[in-house]
């Protein structure tokens, strides 16, 4: 028997309730939901034996009853782990997948020897300011993505929130190296290794932020593809 739109509307708010915060996730599990209970649900059936078939339909999916109200919170944070396992296999795929292409990795190559150049040619506080500069430029370009995703009004979705955090990974973790370089303590990085690290870390944040911009692109799409389904 095929579900009624407010049949439908109930499942996904219980869902939501039950501890499935994301809709990317909970679409998937409600077309689940929707199509278990339509094998068995009879038109003589009353409605609180349709919210008894749907409960059936939770528990097969491994609804668990706990005390925070949320029978789905473990299945939603093993859906945070998987979909997070696909990404970062995205991620440093594409980043092997750069250095395999060759106008890329020519360009690769060039770029270093340049900035190689100038580090002889320029005193080493210039060096740094140079870097950082060309160290920030991917994140004004996240920045900017970060409001076009605002405007899409995607809602909360494990798709998106994975994207967008890939986009600006490779500046959080590269972050730290600038300020070990800056900080007067005793964790500063001596100013005779300053160079040498600034030429390691600047080309590869370049390369992994190419790689997190592929991430989100590919997160994006789904995103939207999968609200379209929603809508």
């Amino acid at each position: 028997m095929e579900l009624s739109k407010q049949q439908i509307k109930f499942i996904d708010h219980r869902l939501e309730n039950e501890g499935i915060k994301y809709w990317d996730i909970r679409i998937e599990m409600l077309d689940h939901v929707v199509s278990d209970v339509e094998k068995y649900l009879k038109p003589e059936n009353t409605e609180c034996e349709f919210k008894e078939i749907v409960q059936q339909s939770f528990e097969k999916l491994g609804w668990k009853e706990n005390f925070n109200g949320g029978g789905f919170d473990h299945i939603n944070k093993e859906g945070w782990k998987y979909v997070g396992k696909q990404y970062r296999k995205f991620y440093f795929q594409g980043f092997l997948d750069f250095f395999k292409n060759p106008k890329r990795l020519t360009l690769f190559i060039i770029g270093f020897f340049l900035l190689y150049t100038l580090s002889e040619n320029v005193s080493k506080r210039a060096f740094y300011i140079i870097n950082t500069i060309i160290f920030s430029l991917p994140v004004l370009f996240s920045l900017f993505q970060y409001y076009k995703v605002f405007r899409m009004k995607l809602g909360k979705s494990i798709h998106r929130d994975y994207g967008l955090n890939y986009m600006v990974s490779s500046f959080v973790i590269f972050n730290m190296f600038f300020q070990l370089m800056k900080n007067d303590d005793f964790l500063t990085i001596p100013i005779e290794y300053h160079n040498i690290i600034l030429l390691i870390i600047v080309p590869l944040h370049i390369v992994f932020s190419i790689s997190g911009y592929q991430v989100y692109k590919k997160a994006i799409i789904k995103t939207e593809k999968m609200k379209q389904h929603l809508l």
